[in-house]
């Protein structure tokens, strides 16, 4: 940057003349926020000195440029000169006082310290800003409270952002904390506001002891308080602490509720308030604490719900509530909210209600319990008299019914039945406030959210009430939403949104399958309010018609073909609606454009045969017209696809009448449209097929030569729908045709690469279609199919052979092979359905009883191997001894490909007849099978248990199977291998209440340490599904202790492989062990010990080397620990958790990181676990820090050891912080710090400075 530039800016922000001063202001800003490089120290000072003087400028435009190029600045300076500048500000506020200058100073603190809160490279210039705004704020009690405010959103933002560095001071923790306790009882509400979020900021982001003593003061004086507004204060605290931090308050909330839950009528308004904000706050965030006295919370909400001492409710018993509530329903929409200025009991109504909302969500409550007890509740309050309190009411209730709708399905919780029994009084009573407060729109809007809830509950629990709802219905949609001369632009917006809010009932409402008597005539009275709508000029309105009309339809539609309404009245609507469409095909309004395509697609999909054919016809071919470009096409065009796709009403001659015209707008939208584009083409055509060669006449030729072009532009991954498409037209191809492009077309699909399950199908049906249609070219395509499979492999070895590097692996074709097997199999499955032939694998034969001897005869046994075993997952072999045999001659195979293959295919032939499983396993585990042939009969038994138990649930099957697998683990006198106890995983996983018990028994039981392993390895395969059922996650934690027990076997293996079960629930299952963790813990924390038993010295020539064999499971031991305090904060002991950080500090390297990731994750909720034990800390990090280095050390022992001294002091850096704020302060500790940072020290000083540096 140029210094004449910023220098010559910074002499024009001292001109006399206003204007010169705020154009160099503006420019100056212009500069700051396009530089990208900080300013030196020199630079940077005069910048901000020069920036911090236009706050005392005379004119205010001058000043807020100032802020605004202090915000930009603070970020380029040094963190010296960003803190000058901020207690230069500081200084100024409390010499001026309450001049004028002060409020702009502090607004620019304020932007100063946001600012950096957001540059993250910046930050660490925060915590240095406590010290001079601590400072003030001790010095400066008495500052304007606009000011405050602002001084208390920077130290907000310093706390927040920078807690961490703010607690390495003492002194300043102190001074904020004293700050802090005094603002919150200052006389200005703003400023005590503000004061209390700071104050719960400190608590929560301030680590170490400082933030634990001012929680415990804030407690202290709470309990010790005797005036009601003190109290609140210090309520209002600890809420804003447990929102942020809850498990910071776990300790104190049964002590809070125990003391507020017995509010008495004596109890002012903002004492009541407040306890119900305080009960609403540990509902959302400490539910577990407040499950005990739910009831008597809930009793507190409900009466919070009634309190109103200055008004009669049974004044209103009267009340009427017939149906005249619509007479003059839209007529007064001025917002006129009903407010009583000389009672204020209402906040506390509405404290209740948030209160009744908290416990709806919280789950201390069954959905039976909330709809009979809550949902009661909330009904009898319909009729609340205050606008605020009766939407937030409706409000609630709406959500609680949305909140119980998946409940409302299964019938035995009762939910459908108690909100069926409160529909009528629910509508009663909204009708009545409706009627008796007709000027509150927001209540007639949250009426029809209610409505909609409880349709979307139970679809027909209205249908009673419906005659009811209709004239309030009718009178909403009938009013004119235009602006007159008598309306404002805001009583018309409201008018609109009211509209929306209806219609939107209208849509859910005709979701549903069937129509009542009630339901019908309601329909019959409202729809032509939504034709009316249909051409409202009003936003989203005409949008929001057509998509119920289309609901409506639909649902007349069903009515009709169940006989139980007659739909011919709706016709000329219906048709009236589709013109009307029609007409707006063209908008620019891309929601209403949408809106109405979808609604035509449906009339003709739906009533196509109850209007007219001409009409059918004009309609059809709209939804062909691309008015405004090809960017239309999938919205029109999907809506011509919805409206002839079968099943339809439209009559076949008339979608055969317009395929021309359509296949001609279709044509270059296959050849040049964007993807979405062509997707839609492509289903036109597929669409168009379905009704016979005659709708696609002589076009099949030239669409197939256009899909052939769409599949080579990405023939790795084809859409789905050009496959789908492509099969539809394979009919209306000439075989002459289909034998021209077959040999381009194979190659093409021999590389497509299928992963989802709609382009797999699309693949297989057009395969099915060709085998169906193309009999004469049935030879040509089995072996385009053949040759190319054949040429991938050649490729795919040749690149094995020539890999001169044995540590690249040359990856197997398994893609290409599943596409050449599924290809084949399909192909001849639609050649026998043409033929009328049963299914047979004939055709594989010749592939799979081929010896293996050439590359080329491998690669025809693979196809024919894979293509067997999709035939036998299907089931569509036939049992055969021969075929058996010659899958188990080749899992003897010298070749990988073929064993592997043969292997999966005799395991889905085994899975598809399982009477034959027992003679698998036995061959498999036979004394003479071994190698090769044992490892693939192993895995085909495998692969076997997965087609019978996993696939096919076969429980009969699988209690013999369980039988003999264990069996043979028994009674194994050879290792197990761990493909069988991956079977055994599938048996618990499948059936998990029967099998998981009998797996963690045999586990308990087992004598054998090797059977022992095999039976923890299975364990440990079952955790490690992500994708468990609730019945197996219930079954695993009833085992886990007792499988978990083995943590302390006498097998150091054992104890390994339990310690990484015990690793991987709680990684990815937590919640299953957080109940047994005091049980588990005492063994888990045993294995960090070091055992001095399983280390050995063994001599390599002159030299000893130590011989760990207990590291292992060791380090298991702390990675579970790691992951403990990481998943589950708070659950282990503190005592063991410190004991096993102290030793694992002097351990293994490896080890030593995992317990710095510990200290990381616990620093700041464990201050004071460390605080106690830093003197041990401290002995430790001397051990690692004495060991010395061989003078023969060879580079890499040498880098080993620089890794061993630099974590080490990493420990020190990570608790620094901790050793600042203690209030016993450890000398041993801060002496080692001390020796550490001492320049002298060499290679340690160098490590702290760097990994401070780094925060």
């Amino acid at each position: 940057m140029s210094n004449t530039t910023l220098d010559g800016l910074l002499v024009k922000l001292r001109e006399p003349d206003l204007d010169l001063r705020a154009m160099a202001a503006s420019d100056l800003l212009d500069l700051l926020k396009k530089l990208d490089i900080s300013f030196m120290k020199d630079e940077g000072k005069q910048c901000m000195t020069a920036l911090v003087k236009l706050l005392y400028d005379s004119q205010s435009h001058v000043q807020n440029l100032g802020m605004d190029c202090l915000g930009q600045a603070v970020c380029l300076v040094d963190a010296e000169t960003a803190k000058e500048a901020v207690s230069s500000i500081c200084c100024e506020i409390q010499q001026r006082g309450t001049s004028a200058e002060t409020t702009a100073l502090s607004v620019a603190l304020r932007v100063m310290s946001g600012r950096i809160s957001e540059d993250a490279d910046a930050k660490k210039v925060l915590g240095s800003l406590a010290v001079p705004i601590a400072s003030m704020l001790s010095n400066s009690p008495d500052m304007p409270s606009d000011v405050a405010v602002d001084v208390f959103a920077a130290l907000s933002d310093v706390l927040t952002h920078a807690g961490a560095q703010v607690a390495t001071d003492s002194e300043v923790v102190n001074q904020i904390q004293e700050v802090l306790l005094s603002f919150i009882s200052h006389s200005n509400l703003s400023v005590r506001r503000r004061a209390i979020a700071v104050l719960g900021a400190f608590v929560v982001h301030v680590p170490g002891e400082q933030s634990e003593k001012a929680l415990a003061i804030i407690f202290q004086r709470y309990e010790a308080c005797t005036r009601a507004s003190e109290k609140c204060i210090l309520l209002r605290v600890l809420v804003t602490i447990a929102r942020q931090c809850p498990e910071r308050v776990t300790k104190i909330v049964p002590s809070i509720i125990d003391r507020e839950i017995n509010l008495t009528e004596e109890c002012d308004r903002e004492e009541r308030m407040t306890v119900l904000l305080v009960f609403e706050t540990f509902v959302q965030h400490c539910t577990e604490l407040v499950a005990p006295r739910r009831n008597e919370i809930y009793t507190c909400a409900v009466e919070a719900l009634k309190y109103d001492p200055n008004y009669n409710y049974d004044d209103e018993d009267d009340m009427d509530t017939g149906s005249e509530a619509g007479d003059d329903f839209g007529d007064e929409y001025e917002d006129d909210i009903y407010e009583d200025d000389e009672d204020d009991t209402w906040d506390v109504r509405l404290s209740g209600v948030k209160l009744l909302a908290a416990i709806a969500r919280s789950g201390l409550y069954s959905p039976h319990d909330i709809a009979q007890h809550i949902g009661t509740v909330l009904i009898a309050r319909f009729r609340e008299r205050e606008d605020v309190v009766r939407a937030e009411i409706l409000a609630t209730y709406a959500t609680v019914v949305g909140a119980l709708g998946e409940f409302a399905a299964d019938s035995a919780s009762g939910v459908a039945e108690v909100l069926q029994q409160q529909a009528p009084e629910a509508v009663a009573l909204i009708l009545a406030a409706i009627k008796n407060y007709p000027r509150s729109t927001e209540t007639k809007q949250l009426a029809f959210a209610v409505f909609a809830q409880l349709v979307l509950a139970k679809y027909d629990i209205l249908d009673g009430s419906l005659s009811d709802i209709t004239p309030i219905v009718t009178a909403a949609l009938s009013a004119d939403d235009t602006s007159g001369t008598l309306q404002t632009a805001s009583s018309s917006l409201v008018k609109t949104n009211l509209k929306l809010d209806v219609l939107e009932f209208l849509r859910v409402l005709v979701q549903r399958s069937s129509v009542s008597d009630s339901a019908a005539e309601f329909l019959i009275a409202t729809k032509d309010g939504l034709r009316e709508n249909a051409s409202s000029k009003a936003f989203q309105v005409p949008s929001a018609s057509f998509t119920a009309a289309a609901g409506l339809v639909k649902l007349l539609s069903n009515a009709a073909h169940q006989s139980s309404m007659e739909v011919a009245q709706f016709v000329p609507w219906a048709e009236d609606m589709a013109q009307c469409a029609a007409s707006l095909t063209g908008t620019d309004d891309q929601d209403l454009r949408s809106s109405v395509n979808v609604f035509i697609g449906t009339v003709l999909q739906k009533f196509g045969d109850h209007i007219s054919a001409s009409t059918a016809q004009q309609l059809l071919l709209i939804l062909t017209e691309l008015k405004g470009g090809m960017v239309h096409a999938p919205a029109v065009l999907g809506a011509f696809v919805q409206a002839i796709s079968k099943p339809t009403a439209l009559p076949q001659e008339i979608v055969v009448a317009v395929a021309p015209s359509v296949l001609q707008v279709i044509d270059p939208l296959l050849r040049q449209g964007s993807a979405s584009v062509v997707t839609v083409a492509l289903n036109v055509v597929k669409a168009l097929a379905g009704y016979g060669t005659e709708t696609l006449a002589s076009a099949g030729d030239h669409i197939l030569t256009n899909i052939i072009a769409i599949i080579s532009k990405s023939p790795e991954s084809p859409p789905a729908s050009a496959l789908q498409a492509f099969a539809a037209v394979c009919p209306t191809v000439s075989e002459e045709n289909m034998r021209s492009v077959t040999a381009k077309l194979l190659k093409l699909l021999s590389a497509t690469t299928v992963y989802d399950g709609q382009s797999a199908e699309a693949l297989g049906e057009l395969f099915e279609t060709v085998g169906r249609s193309f009999p004469g070219l049935m030879d040509s395509w089995k072996d385009g199919i053949i040759e190319n499979w054949s040429q991938t492999h050649a490729r795919y070895y040749k690149q094995r052979k020539d890999s001169s590097n044995e540590a690249i692996q040359v990856p197997f074709p398994t893609a290409m092979l599943t596409n050449a097997a599924k290809s084949i199999n399909s192909l001849y499955t639609g050649f026998y359905e043409a033929q009328g032939q049963q299914w047979t694998s004939e055709f594989l034969e010749s592939l799979v009883f081929t010896s293996p001897r050439s590359t080329e005869d491998i690669a025809l046994v693979c196809l024919g191997l894979r293509a067997l075993g999709y035939a036998a997952s299907q089931g569509w072999l036939a049992q055969s001894d021969q075929l058996a045999a010659q899958l188990d001659a080749h899992i003897q195979s010298k070749h990988d490909d073929v064993r592997d293959e043969a292997a999966a295919a005799l395991g889905k032939y085994v899975g598809s007849y399982p009477a034959t499983f027992a003679a698998l396993f036995a061959s498999a585990t036979a004394s003479d099978s071994e190698g090769a042939s044992a490892s693939g009969r192993l895995q085909a038994v495998n692969v076997a248990v997965d087609q019978i138990v996993g696939t096919g649930h076969d429980k009969t099957s699988a209690d013999a199977m369980w039988a003999q697998i264990t069996a043979y683990a028994q009674n194994s006198q050879g290792p197990l291998p761990d493909v069988l106890a991956q079977s055994l995983a599938t048996f618990a996983v499948t059936f998990p209440q029967v099998f998981i018990p009998a797996l963690a028994e045999h586990v308990s039981s087992s004598g054998d340490a090797k059977i022992k392993a095999f039976y923890i390895t299975a364990f440990r395969t079952v955790l490690a599904d992500r994708h468990l059922s609730a019945e197996c996650d219930a079954e695993l934690k009833n085992v886990l202790p007792q499988v978990l027990a083995s943590i302390d076997d006498e097998s150091i293996n054992i104890r390994r492989l339990s310690l990484l079960a015990l690793f991987t629930v709680i990684q990815s299952k937590a919640a299953l062990i957080k109940d047994a963790v005091s049980t588990i813990e005492p063994a888990l924390f045993r294995q960090t010990v070091v055992n001095e038993s399983l280390i050995r010295i063994i001599n390599m020539g002159p030299v000893k080397k130590r011989i760990d064999d207990g590291l292992d499971a060791r380090r298991c031991a702390f990675q579970c620990v790691h992951m403990l305090v990481r998943m589950l904060p708070g659950a282990a002991n503190t005592d063991l958790l410190a004991e096993s950080i102290v030793r694992g500090i002097a351990d293994d390297h490896d080890i030593r990181l995992l317990v710095l990731q510990v200290i990381h994750e616990t620093v700041s909720t464990q201050a004071h676990m460390y605080a106690e034990r830093l003197d041990e800390i401290a002995a430790s990090v001397r051990k690692v820090q004495a060991t010395k280095l061989s003078p023969k050390a060879v580079s890499q022992e040498i880098e080993k050891h620089h890794a061993i001294l630099k974590s080490s002091v990493s420990v020190l850096v990570a608790l620094e912080p901790v050793a600042k704020a203690a209030t016993s302060p450890s000398a041993e500790f801060d002496k080692l710090l001390a020796e550490v940072m001492d320049s002298s020290n060499g290679e340690l000083s160098v490590y702290y400075k760097e990994l401070h540096s780094q925060g």
